[in-house]
């Protein structure tokens, strides 16, 4: 059965220094043909085929350069180039871009890790995360257990979840507020509204359920960094900070 899922994960690695090479590329206002043609041509990854680059760098300017607005491009280079914002924010900044990107790392944390984490599980099995993207996404064995070793190493990084022999080692996981707080307004400036962003998956790639999130904008609220109140099915959420000011605020 052909694959029905769009993903990057036969060639996934742990790219943060990637993207924020990239980044300080856009912040030079070079555009994304331009930075394209400098990561073939010139080849600052150090990567062994020229094929190989074109399909890397096909799918870090695709996801991190060209999948952003304008202004959300310029947002997103600054935060990954300043020296000030923690590590760990721009992982999971950049794990929340990737689970909206490809079908397949969201599939795998919306259906396999997001549900298994919120019941309590230790782990998951990974024959069954296998069997899963065999039997959902029509990839072959082989190839699936290659995109779960890809998928780990990025969780991993991030500290949600480990391989350990047959077993997913799934960890206590919380995000920091400011990558929270990011994804929040990346998703104002895209104009949800603010029932679709309360109920919106995207904060579930960073393992929050419902009630996680409302603890953080409560949070938020307090602070002064939002404007947030709910009664029964009404939901006042505002931006309380201008979009562009955004990197700084997260290196406050």
């Amino acid at each position: 059965m052909p694959s029905n899922s769009k993903t990057h994960l036969n060639r996934a690695f742990d790219h943060l220094d990637n993207v924020i090479y990239i980044m300080a590329e856009v912040m030079k206002g070079r555009s994304a043909e331009e930075i394209k043609r400098h990561l073939v041509s010139d080849d600052p990854f150090s990567n062994s085929s020229e094929k190989y680059r074109k399909e890397v760098s096909s799918w870090l300017i695709g996801d991190y350069v060209k999948a952003f607005s304008p202004e959300a491009l310029n947002v997103s280079a600054r935060i990954m180039t300043s020296e000030s914002i923690e590590t760990q924010t721009k992982r999971e900044i950049l794990f929340w871009k990737n689970c909206e990107r490809d079908e397949l790392v969201r599939a795998i944390t919306l259906e396999q890790i997001f549900p298994a984490y919120h019941r309590g599980a230790a782990f998951l099995l990974r024959e069954d995360v296998i069997d899963y993207i065999v039997k959902e996404k029509g990839f072959t064995a082989y190839m699936s257990d290659k995109r779960v070793t890809n998928y780990l190493t990025i969780t991993s990084k991030l500290g949600m979840a480990n391989a350990n022999g047959r077993n997913i080692d799934l960890s206590y996981f919380r995000p920091t507020k400011k990558s929270v707080m990011a994804v929040l307004y990346f998703l104002f400036n895209s104009g949800l509204s603010p029932s679709k962003i309360l109920h919106s998956d995207d904060f579930k790639y960073l393992l929050l359920d419902e009630r996680d999130l409302v603890s953080y904008l409560v949070e938020m609220n307090a602070s002064g960094i939002i404007e947030f109140a709910m009664a029964g099915n009404i939901v006042r959420l505002e931006p309380k900070i201008d979009f562009e000011v955004l990197p700084d605020a997260l290196e406050e």
